[in-house]
């Protein structure tokens, strides 16, 4: 094709004079570019036909057969909503994956949730929520517990949580797993899936093949006067619940948060029991409370003054000899929710 074939040409648009050139039809379709002057309609000519050139050159020097390969590839490529950019990345990446398949030491599921455990352990979390989240991870591999993690694929474990449902009572009951408890899982799964990678017993984290997420939509809910004093009335019920009266006046009637109370952060971060939240940071004689920095959720230590109902409860779970932080805290809840019929625990409910 000869430069003498596109010639730029002025048409107007909108009220206003452009220079448009009309490359020639390829597929059915033609492409028009609109330039403010001659000048650039004709450099775009010259790019647009010493390219047409550079092409022609390099689809001259194939053999017939080279040609057809190409075109089919390109159109199958096409037809299944593809581009040539993506196959090559994909290829890739599988390059990639094949070569550090060939360093990877194979290692069976729950030996790698075994290394997990240990590794949350020292750093500090809880006994209690390792033990929970591991039984959590098996059950995902169950009846395949000696399969090597790194066989296991992003749209089995897709498929996995895809499945559960809510096991906890209350009007939920049966229903998919919700985006909270979607993402907590799909957290905990990642964890485990990088421990296996920092082992060299995996290269890649499928959780980061599975969808992510959407936005949590929070809504701040509390407890009505009423329940209040329907919790408040179960909590006195026997041993077990009037365990717990301590933690659920201090959330009542001091607003303190649940993990501060049951020193999440200070347990997390392997701190002594002396830096946790107990009975020493309660003075009932002069109606205050302190927050350590090494509890806060903020990390800002704070002192707050116990209203007069908060200090009489206190003084009684000082009698029930109450632990502070509260031991098998859940259980006891359970039971004041069975007793006043309360179906869902609010977790922030009593910070009214």
């Amino acid at each position: 094709m000869s430069k003498s074939e596109i010639k730029p040409r002025e048409v107007t648009q909108n009220g206003k004079k452009w220079h448009m050139v009309e490359l020639p039809a390829y597929e059915g379709k033609r492409k028009r570019l609109f330039f403010h002057t001659e000048t650039k309609a004709n450099d775009a000519i010259d790019k647009f036909e010493k390219e047409v050139k550079k092409a022609g050159e390099w689809w001259a020097r194939l053999e017939p057969q080279e040609r057809r390969a190409v075109e089919l590839v390109c159109t199958g490529i096409k037809h299944a909503g593809l581009t040539l950019t993506k196959v090559w990345e994909d290829h890739q990446e599988s390059r990639k994956q094949q070569q550090e398949a060939s360093t990877i030491v194979p290692q069976a599921y729950e030996d790698v949730v075994t290394e997990w455990k240990r590794r949350k352990l020292a750093a500090g979390l809880s006994e209690r929520y390792v033990y929970h989240a591991a039984v959590d991870l098996m059950k995902f591999c169950k009846g395949q517990e000696r399969r090597n993690i790194h066989e296991i694929r992003a749209d089995e474990l897709e498929k996995y949580i895809d499945s559960q449902k809510i096991q906890k009572r209350g009007k939920d009951f049966g229903k998919p797993w919700g985006k909270s408890t979607r993402r907590t899982n799909m957290s905990l799964f990642s964890g485990l899936w990088e421990c296996a990678i920092a082992k060299g017993w995996a290269s890649l984290n499928i959780v980061d093949r599975l969808e992510p997420v959407g936005k949590l939509s929070r809504q701040k809910l509390i407890y009505p006067n009423e329940t209040t004093l329907n919790i408040m009335a179960a909590v006195l019920e026997n041993d077990k619940t009037r365990s717990v009266l301590a933690p659920i006046a201090l959330g009542l009637f001091g607003c303190m948060r649940p993990e501060e109370i049951t020193s999440e952060k200070p347990k997390r971060n392997g701190l002594p029991v002396e830096k946790w939240f107990g009975w020493k940071d309660i003075d009932l004689e002069n109606k205050l409370v302190t927050v350590s920095k090494d509890v806060a959720k903020t990390g800002d230590e704070r002192v707050f003054r116990l209203q007069p109902a908060a200090v009489e409860w206190l003084k009684l779970a000082k009698e029930f000899r109450n632990p502070l932080p509260p031991v098998d805290e859940m259980r006891a809840l359970d039971l004041v929710c069975e007793l006043i019929g309360l179906e869902d625990w609010i977790r922030d409910g009593l910070r009214t």
